[in-house]
């Protein structure tokens, strides 16, 4: 004969119920603490921005110059431009420039052609080859100057030694960083002040800061300085050149986003 537990009947459901329960308690548990997050209210912030400038004089002085010849063969061009720049090398190297501050930039030759005859409108003209009548070579170089009262000097004696093409003086600075880090310091110290007299004159108080955004430094040279024309010849070089390098001016951004509250 068979038999049945009622007890245990009464335990499988008992047990069942009690999951329920415990998934309904979970659930409910979960959404709550949602709502509870969305019900959350935002600090209000305030964000600054301010600026850090710096004006100092350049250390350095990067001076440009070529030597341009032309002829009818390439090898008389290019050995003629050759001997000339070595005689400039080692004018600026007895000038107590050292070779490794004399970089050449450029060399190139190109083939210089005929002109090409005029020809009437209505008339044909069988097509030609352009005809090379020669070649012009060009060799450009970039002098770092440390001295800046060296700098007119060099370009005469330069351009009296062989040099026939000058291109302008830009002044720089050798070591940019400690600048750079001054800038930021500046820019980040004025924003701060910059939060703080907000916060006074709104009766406010500031809280956390929460972020900071550098906004990039930003170097401004000088205008780049030319004596007489970008194109000298030795001959014109009879007196120093006359250079003013100015001011470099080195600017900075910092951004800060305060929370606030009431005073």
């Amino acid at each position: 004969m068979a038999t049945f537990s009622f007890s245990s009947i009464a335990d499988n459901r008992l047990g069942v119920t009690v999951q329920i329960l415990l998934v309904i308690f979970h659930v409910l548990f979960i959404t709550n603490l949602a709502l509870a997050e969305d019900s959350k209210v935002e600090p209000a912030t305030l964000s600054v921005a301010a600026h850090g400038k710096i004006q100092l004089a350049p250390d350095t002085a990067i001076v440009n110059l070529a030597v341009e010849t032309a002829g009818k063969t390439f090898e008389l061009v290019s050995g003629e431009n050759q001997t000339k720049m070595h005689r400039v090398m080692k004018k600026l190297m007895e000038m107590g420039i050292p070779k490794e501050r004399i970089q050449t930039t450029s060399f190139d030759v190109s083939p210089r052609y005929a002109p090409i005859p005029r020809r009437r409108s209505n008339e044909y003209q069988e097509p030609k080859a352009p005809k090379i009548i020669g070649y012009t070579a060009r060799n450009t170089i970039n002098v770092e100057i440390h001295d800046l009262e060296k700098v007119g000097r060099v370009v005469d004696k330069a351009l009296q030694a062989g040099a026939n093409r000058f291109s302008g003086v830009q002044w720089i600075l050798r070591d940019r960083r400690p600048v750079y880090l001054r800038a930021l310091n500046i820019a980040a110290k004025n924003a701060k002040e910059k939060a703080q007299t907000l916060a006074k004159a709104l009766g406010i108080s500031l809280g956390r800061l929460q972020t900071v955004q550098e906004g990039g430094v930003h170097v401004r040279p000088p205008i780049r300085s030319y004596a007489k024309s970008s194109m000298m010849r030795a001959e014109a070089a009879d007196a120093s050149v006359p250079m003013s390098p100015g001011e470099i001016k080195v600017e900075s951004q910092v951004t800060l986003l305060y929370e606030i509250g009431p005073h």
